[in-house]
């Protein structure tokens, strides 16, 4: 199903918040988990996205310039990896707050998260994505 996506994302460190927001169409596919795709353009780059919705977890995975695969799972901390350039890294993600509402022809994510490596906090991050079935 073609869908309407609005992103906002915010980054929060120690030089202070950036915000970030798209507006975007996408896809909406229902197989045995729920899945979201759309293209990001943030800075003249192009990021093609993946939301897949599971039970009380969600899994974002940003293909592109940059790369990477995000395990989102409430109160806890898991490992994900990263690709920028020709680097690789091991980011702990800790899921602070996730929200999950889905129906048939529109839905809403939000997720609060700190990713963290060598047991530095990097910083911490906030995601909402709304959707709704184009008409």
């Amino acid at each position: 199903m073609e869908i309407d996506i609005h992103v906002l994302q915010n980054i929060t460190t120690e030089e202070g918040t950036e915000s970030f927001e798209v507006k975007t169409s996408g896809q909406l596919i229902d197989k045995h988990h729920t899945y979201i795709t759309y293209a990001e353009v943030i800075d003249d780059i192009t990021t093609n996205v993946r939301v897949k919705l599971e039970d009380n977890r969600i899994r974002i995975r940003r293909t592109g310039e940059l790369s990477m695969d995000f395990l989102f799972v409430p109160t806890e901390t898991t490992q994900n990896m990263y690709h920028m350039a020709n680097q690789k890294a091991v980011m702990d993600i800790t899921t602070n707050e996730l929200v999950m509402e889905h129906v048939a022809t529109h839905g809403h994510i939000q997720i609060q998260y700190s990713i963290s490596t060598n047991n530095t906090v990097l910083g911490t991050y906030s995601y909402e994505l709304t959707y709704k079935e184009r008409t």
